[in-house]
Order: C-alpha cells, then structure tokens, then sequence
C-alpha cells in the first residue's frame, strides 16, 4: 500500500515544482506557504495547520489572523497577528509576525491544526479593541458573529472579565452599535 500525504504539501513532501504544476494542473490550491488538494475542503483546521510553522506553540493566532482562519476572510493578513499571555515568554516570531501580549484565559483559545487560535468569541473583542476600525473590520466582526454565532453577550463577558483589558469600553461601545444601531 503506498503511503498516504499529509494533508497539506510542503517541498518537504514533494519538490517545489512539482507542486506548482499540480495547482497549474487544477490538483492543489496555495495554502500560505503550502499546497492543498482542491478536494479537500477548506476550512478552519487546514488553515491552522497551514500557519502552525510560522507560528509555532508558543503563541495564539489572533485578531484578522485568527479571522482568516475562522473564515470571515479570504486571505490571511500580509502579517500574521499572534498574542501571548503576558505572563509567558516568547521569543520573537520574525518580521511577518506581530507578537503583543493580552490578558487572556485558556477557554478564549482553541487548539485548531497544530496552532492555538482565539475563539471566535474572543476574536470579535480583539477586533472590536482594534485601533484600526473601518468597514472592513466591521464585516469581519458582523462575518464572525453570524458564521460562529458569537453571542454579543459573551463578549460583554468578556469585557467585563478583563477590567484592565486595553480599549475595552472602546470595543463595548461598538459592540453596542453593531448590536443596536439605534442606541448610538
């Protein structure tokens, strides 16, 4: 019986060129910086596992990465945004890679491929606290919380949970807005 691939290609797995004449060929679909059949669906655990090297364990996938991998985007970001608890220790993860530090508890995250993730739950707070708010983010948050119904009220939780959480009364008002427009 001959041996299965993985999931994802590398040119670990089979010579570069090879890989590009088979998305040429219609057979595989760029995945960051893998290869994946056109059969296999896309989803949240492929797009993980498609970033798990760049990021590795320490660090959790985050804000319109980890909306890239939940599906509310087409495209991962140009650079990868990842968080760390602030009581750990990280080193850095390169210059595509942007590493902050959050208060944050083990049930906002989730283990998808190999690669620790915001929840989707979690991933609308980080949006909403983003300095850089526009239409775009807006419908990642609106995207997040209708794919992955994200309960509004969860993520005032979450707000009121981390009472020292940087631009959270920020991320209560827009949530408020976005929830009931008419409030504003």
């Amino acid at each position: 019986m001959p041996p299965t691939l993985p999931r994802l290609l590398t040119a670990r797995d089979l010579p570069e060129v090879e890989l590009q004449a088979a998305a040429l060929d219609g057979e595989l679909v760029r995945v960051v910086d893998s290869w994946a059949s056109v059969a296999d669906p896309d989803d949240p655990v492929r797009r993980a596992s498609a970033l798990a090297d760049a990021l590795g364990t320490t660090v959790i996938a985050a804000r319109e990465t980890a909306a890239w991998i939940w599906g509310a985007r087409a495209a991962p970001p140009r650079r990868l945004d990842a968080v760390v608890p602030s009581s750990a220790r990280h080193h850095d993860a390169g210059p595509d890679v942007r590493v902050g530090e959050v208060l944050i508890d083990d049930d906002e995250t989730m283990r998808l491929g190999g690669l620790r993730v915001t929840s989707p739950t979690r991933t609308v707070l980080d949006l909403l606290r983003g300095d850089d708010w526009s239409a775009a983010a807006e419908r990642l948050v609106r995207t997040l919380m209708a794919d992955h119904q994200v309960d509004p009220r969860r993520v005032t939780g979450l707000v009121r949970r981390h009472g020292r959480l940087p631009h959270r009364r920020r991320a209560a008002l827009r949530l408020r807005t976005l929830v009931d427009p008419l409030v504003s």
